[in-house]
């Protein structure tokens, strides 16, 4: 029977043994486990911090984008309504009644000595302008308004209504602007 108490006592020391060792496996293993949880809410924290300022610097992105997208729209409609107030300046100057044309055009060549200038203008100004001026030159396609020349060519005014209009024009685009758009 001494075997038997030998073998029972190897069975209990073993299955102490074999306790002991579970206990330090599901101590350690527990251990791991909680590890392994903290880096992964480490890891998940860190992901969603990155994720969160991904999101807010596309946000950022989008709105600069739409404020420039609404910029640009903004620009082409004030750009739109400028053309469209010049067109309407050109086509005013077009229907000028004609006390006030010949009124503009005596205007426009008092300054010069037209004894030693060739001056042109549309057809429906050549009556008027070539009594004004000893030396009609020809007929151009303008609106309205005159082009004085030296008649060596060498000084030439453009005083043709689109291109004064067009000077006026670009000389007071700013208050322009502010008067159509505020």
């Amino acid at each position: 029977m001494a075997l038997d108490a030998v073998v029972k006592d190897i069975l209990a020391t073993s299955t102490s043994q074999v306790a002991e060792i579970n206990a330090e496996t599901d101590s350690e293993v527990a251990g791991i486990l909680s590890e392994a949880r903290d880096r992964a809410a480490e890891i998940t924290s860190r992901k969603e911090a990155e994720a969160e300022s991904a999101v807010e610097a596309l946000e950022r992105r989008e709105i600069s984008s739409a404020h420039l997208e609404l910029k640009r729209a903004e620009l082409n409609l004030r750009k739109e309504l400028l053309e469209q107030t010049n067109v309407k300046l050109f086509d005013a100057l077009s229907k000028l009644s004609k006390k006030n044309n010949e009124a503009l055009l005596k205007k426009l060549v008092e300054p010069y000595d037209l004894k030693d200038m060739r001056v042109t203008s549309n057809e429906k100004n050549k009556a008027f302008v070539s009594s004004l001026a000893p030396n009609y030159g020809s007929e151009i396609d303008t609106i309205g308004g005159v082009v004085i020349e030296s008649m060596d060519g060498l000084m030439s005014y453009d005083l043709t209504y689109e291109t004064l209009a067009r000077e006026v024009f670009n000389r007071s685009l700013k208050d322009v602007s502010k008067i159509l758009f505020g």
